[in-house]
């Protein structure tokens, strides 16, 4: 038998929260136990117990307070947290996707850093500068202006087949990126984080660097598809 992944450890771990919340083992305003007491009690390290945390907390059932504790707020659980992560898809109809956008966009990335115009430079940075702001502001999840930033890179490669299939997949890029994106809120370095990577794509992208735009695009993917539990990469 193979050992159970972290990520589907985080996934048992969080189906198990959540039924203890729907029993009423857990009410609101209640706190739960530190990271340090569920993963001795799971019998795990702390990082799964902080995935599922996450997730709860991103969907609102519970919220954290630094220094205090993670606490309740929802008890109000149906299905539907089920599919909390991915919208429409199923997981393995979002990673399939997801794989295929690391495809698309890197390879983008590639086009982009040789072909792009002054124009096009322009749009990418307006979008680099709009996801900055946000970073400023704890409360927006950003998945507009990051939605942007990678429209305006597929967009400079000219190839309108590329720029076609991208907004093809418009609707799964969108789940993926407010559930990544809400990981963070709350979470300054994290946000910082994914706008610092935006940048240095930016610039391998200005400074006409295909190799290098596309490295860094494909990792800044792969922080992406980690952070949702792709055990692929």
């Amino acid at each position: 038998m193979e050992p159970i992944k972290k990520e589907k450890l985080s996934d048992l771990i969080f189906d198990n929260l959540i039924e203890q919340i729907k029993r009423g083992d857990y009410k609101i305003d209640d706190k739960l136990p530190s990271e340090n007491e569920l993963a001795k009690y799971y019998k795990v390290s702390r990082v799964p117990i902080r995935e599922a945390l996450s997730k709860l907390i991103s969907i609102g059932y519970v919220e954290s307070s630094q220094g205090k504790g993670t606490y309740v707020k929802n008890t109000s659980v149906s299905e539907q947290v089920k599919q909390f992560t991915y919208g429409t898809f199923n997981k393995k109809e979002l990673f399939d996707l997801l794989e295929m956008r690391t495809v698309i966009e890197v390879r983008s990335a590639y086009f982009a850093a040789e072909r792009r115009t002054e124009e096009n430079l322009l749009k990418i940075e307006e979008a680099l500068n709009h996801f900055k702001k946000i970073t400023t502001d704890q409360r927006i999840i950003g998945m507009e202006a990051d939605y942007d930033f990678h429209k305006a890179v597929v967009i400079s490669t000219q190839n309108d087949y590329l720029i076609q299939t991208f907004k093809n997949l418009q609707s799964v890029h969108r789940d993926a990126l407010e559930f990544s994106l809400k990981l963070n809120v709350g979470k300054p370095r994290k946000r910082e984080q994914v706008y610092d990577e935006h940048v240095i794509i930016y610039d391998a992208i200005k400074n006409q660097q295909p190799e290098l735009a596309a490295d860094l695009m494909k990792e800044h993917l792969f922080n992406m598809r980690r952070k949702l539990g792709d055990d692929r990469i």
